[in-house]
């Protein structure tokens, strides 16, 4: 029998609080907006505008925790240096000015020409695994478009072959433990840099190679990009292609995955997207807002902040619940409600401010195309299973297994 505690009912690390934090968030919302979390060893911030705060803050609460301030990363042990090393080259882990030096360089990266042929990379993807399952009236979506889509697209765009997407799928899923801030029995350092160790093999092989002979990919694009006079080093290369690589999948399996999930749960929803498809835009800033893929970040502060008659000091750890924030009824009326024609609201679901996702453009761009092709190629799409089954994560939502049914044809 699982403890109902109040404790217990304030641990967002419990089985329960996992599956289904959003009461936990209102309650925090309501009444400690800045809460100590025990067993996060942080605090826990979950109003809309206090979240948005902390991103217009960078000098207050910076994200540059592997550089300038968190010892928790000057560990001897090696798996801990290892994920440190690497992820401190990350563009989401820096601080102006460092930060926007290596955002000038990755956009100029994204060219006009990738954003024109994106769609149609995206549709011919969508379309080939629907293919592989559509007369047998049943798939797993998650395993068999919502993780398969994301990861060949960004692995096209890379220049990575297709036949790599398995052990590239290995590594990440390790990697997934840290950022993901999984709450099983798993060593996430050991885990993370296990999987690390694999991509930057991988990429500084694939790297050489580009050196030699240059493509029309993300890596070559980045070897070359320049912003004003600065260049980017093999290592940040390399460290950035493995950053745009596992958010350009992982988060957004959870995003297709989740917004089916909630869509299907909610048929009269599903109605009004199929009865008109000029709503996907908005059903897909709705389902964003609704159940972020990224519900949580981790900022640590510069200097002591007394806030909401609490004092946060220098070094502590700081959470933004972005996926509290965007159920915050501050901010959105009936927030605890699907509405696919809801007017487009600002949401923090891609984050704010100079850390807005670089990649959501692609993200908003491939659930389009898959809301519009599943609805249009699968009428009487419906859940086989309504009991979902969340990731043990707290920094990553998404679900294990989203078994769907329809007639067959």
């Amino acid at each position: 029998m699982r403890e109902t505690s109040r404790e217990t009912d304030l641990d967002l690390k419990s089985w329960q609080n996992v599956q289904d934090p959003f009461p936990l968030y209102a309650r925090l919302r309501d009444h400690d907006p800045v809460h100590w979390s025990e067993s996060l060893n942080a605090w826990v911030v979950t109003r809309f505008e206090d979240v948005v705060e902390i991103f217009n803050r960078p000098d207050t609460f910076s994200s540059d925790r592997f550089r300038k301030i968190d010892d928790r990363y000057a560990s001897d042990r090696p798996a801990v240096r290892a994920v440190a090393d690497v992820l401190g080259h990350w563009l989401v882990f820096r601080d102006p000015p460092d930060h926007d030096r290596l955002r000038g360089l990755l956009q100029s990266s994204f060219t006009p020409k990738q954003l024109e042929t994106s769609r149609d990379r995206v549709q011919r993807t969508v379309d080939a695994l629907l293919n592989r399952v559509v007369a047998r009236g049943a798939m797993d979506f998650i395993r068999e478009l919502a993780f398969p889509l994301p990861a060949t697209v960004i692995a096209g765009l890379m220049g990575a072959p297709e036949e790599d997407l398995e052990p590239i799928k290995t590594w990440s899923d390790r990697l997934a433990a840290y950022l993901g801030g999984a709450v099983d029995e798993r060593d996430n350092f050991a885990e993370a840099s296990t999987g690390i160790a694999g991509l930057v093999d991988y990429f500084r092989t694939l790297l050489r190679e580009r050196a030699r002979r240059p493509r029309d990919d993300l890596m070559s694009l980045m070897l070359r990009a320049e912003h004003e006079g600065d260049r980017l080093t093999h290592d940040e290369v390399v460290a950035n292609c493995i950053l745009l690589l596992f958010a350009g999948h992982e988060t957004t399996t959870n995003l297709l995955g989740n917004g089916l999930f909630h869509l299907l749960g909610h048929p009269a929803q599903t109605a009004l997207l199929r009865a008109d498809p000029s709503l996907l835009h908005g059903a897909v800033e709705e389902c964003l807002r609704y159940d972020s893929p990224v519900p949580a970040t981790v900022k640590v502060a510069t200097e002591d902040v007394p806030w909401h008659d609490r004092t946060i000091r220098r070094g502590d750890m700081v959470m933004p619940f972005m996926a509290s924030a965007n159920r915050d009824p501050r901010q959105f009326p009936d927030p605890d409600t699907l509405d696919v024609r809801r007017p487009a609201e600002r949401h923090v679901a891609f984050a704010w401010g100079i850390h807005f996702c670089l990649g959501a453009w692609l993200a908003r761009l491939e659930a389009r195309v898959v809301l519009d092709t599943v609805f249009r190629r699968l009428p009487g799409l419906g859940l086989a299973s309504s009991e979902p089954r969340w990731k043990p994560m707290i920094f990553l939502r998404g679900l294990e297994a989203l078994p769907l049914s329809w007639p067959r044809p």
